[in-house]
C-alpha cells in the first residue's frame, strides 16, 4: 500500500513539473496577423526641468504649397558646434509611418549664412528640396516669411511660411516621464507571426517598400512573457491574449549600449541640460488578430 501511495505522489509530482513547465496560455497557438503598433516614449532626468517634445504637435504651424501641400507641426532644436539646427516634420519625430511625410531641416551658420532642405519621404525613399528660406527664430519659435525650396533635378519648387513653436513637456526629477503615445495602423505594412505548438515559428515582414523579410526559430513562454529565438538573437515580449486577439510589448532602453555616445544626442533633440537624461525608452506595442 505505502508503494502505491509513493508512485501515486511520484506521478502527481511529474505532472505538476510538466504543468509548470508549460505555464503559458494554449492560446498563443496559431497564426497571429499584426494591425496596429502603438509608440510610447519615455525619459529621466536627473534634474527637474522642461524639454522639447518631439512626439507631440507644437503651437502654430508652417504651411507648405506649390509643387507639394503640407502642414509641418512638429519641431525640436538645438545648437552643436555653434550651428542652429531645426527640424520641423508633419508626423511625430521616431515614429514609423507608412503615409508619405516630409521633415524640413534648417541649418543657421551665423556669418556664413543659412542653408534650408526639404525632405519628402515615399514608404523609405526620399525626394529633397533645397534652397534658403527667410527666417527668424526668438527663443523657440520660428518664422519663415517667405523663400522657395527646390527639387534638385525637377523643375519643381515648394514655398514655406508660417510660425512654430515646439511642443513642450516638464519632467521631474528622477521620475519616469511620457513624452509619446503614437499609433500606427498598418496599411502595407504586413507583419505575421505563425506560432506553432511544437515550439517553432515563423515570421514574415513585408516593408513598407514591399520588401519581404522572412525568419523562423524557437520560442518558449511563460504566463506573461514569450522569448523569439532567432538564429544569432532573441526578443522577449510582455504578452496577453485571448482567442482571436495578441499583444506584444517590446521595451527598449535606446541608450543602454552606447549611453556616452546615445543619450547627448537626445539630449539635443529634447533641449535638456548636458549631462542631464538618464534614460530614454521606448514601448512598442503590437496587436495581432489571428
Amino acid at each position: 500500500m505505502k508503494k502505491i501511495i509513493l508512485l501515486l505522489v511520484i506521478i502527481l509530482f511529474i505532472s505538476c513539473e510538466k504543468d509548470e513547465g508549460e505555464s503559458y496560455s494554449k492560446d498563443l497557438i496559431g497564426n497571429w496577423d499584426g494591425f496596429k503598433t502603438n509608440y510610447v516614449y519615455t525619459i529621466i532626468s536627473s534634474i527637474s526641468q522642461t524639454v522639447n517634445n518631439p512626439y507631440e504637435a507644437g503651437t502654430g504651424s508652417l504651411i507648405l504649397s506649390s509643387a507639394e501641400e503640407a502642414t509641418l507641426q512638429y519641431m525640436y532644436l538645438y545648437s552643436i558646434n555653434g550651428v542652429q539646427q531645426i527640424s520641423i516634420s508633419d508626423k511625430p519625430f521616431g515614429i514609423t509611418t507608412e503615409e508619405t511625410h516630409y521633415r524640413l531641416k534648417i541649418y543657421d551658420y551665423g556669418d556664413f549664412g543659412t542653408y534650408s532642405q526639404l525632405t519628402k519621404y515615399i514608404s523609405d525613399a526620399g525626394e529633397n528640396y533645397e534652397g534658403e528660406l527667410e527666417f527668424s527664430l526668438i527663443g523657440s519659435e520660428l518664422t519663415v516669411t517667405s523663400g522657395a525650396l527646390y527639387h534638385i533635378s525637377l523643375n519643381d519648387s515648394i514655398t514655406v511660411i508660417g510660425t512654430l513653436s515646439p511642443a513642450q513637456t516638464s519632467v521631474n526629477a528622477g521620475s519616469e516621464t511620457e513624452l509619446g503615445n503614437v499609433d500606427w495602423t498598418f496599411d502595407t505594412f504586413e507583419w505575421n507571426f505563425n506560432i506553432k505548438d511544437d515550439n517553432s515559428f515563423t515570421q514574415t515582414i513585408i516593408t513598407i517598400d514591399s520588401g519581404t523579410i522572412e525568419r523562423s526559430g524557437t520560442w518558449e513562454a511563460t504566463s506573461d512573457e514569450i522569448t523569439f529565438h532567432y538564429s544569432n538573437s532573441s526578443d522577449t515580449y510582455a504578452y496577453s491574449v485571448s482567442g482571436s486577439g495578441l499583444v506584444l510589448e517590446f521595451n527598449k532602453d535606446l541608450c543602454v549600449s552606447n549611453p556616452d555616445e546615445c543619450l547627448p544626442l537626445y539630449e539635443l533633440e529634447y533641449g535638456m541640460e548636458s549631462g542631464s537624461l538618464e534614460q530614454v525608452v521606448q514601448i512598442k506595442t503590437t496587436h495581432f488578430s489571428k
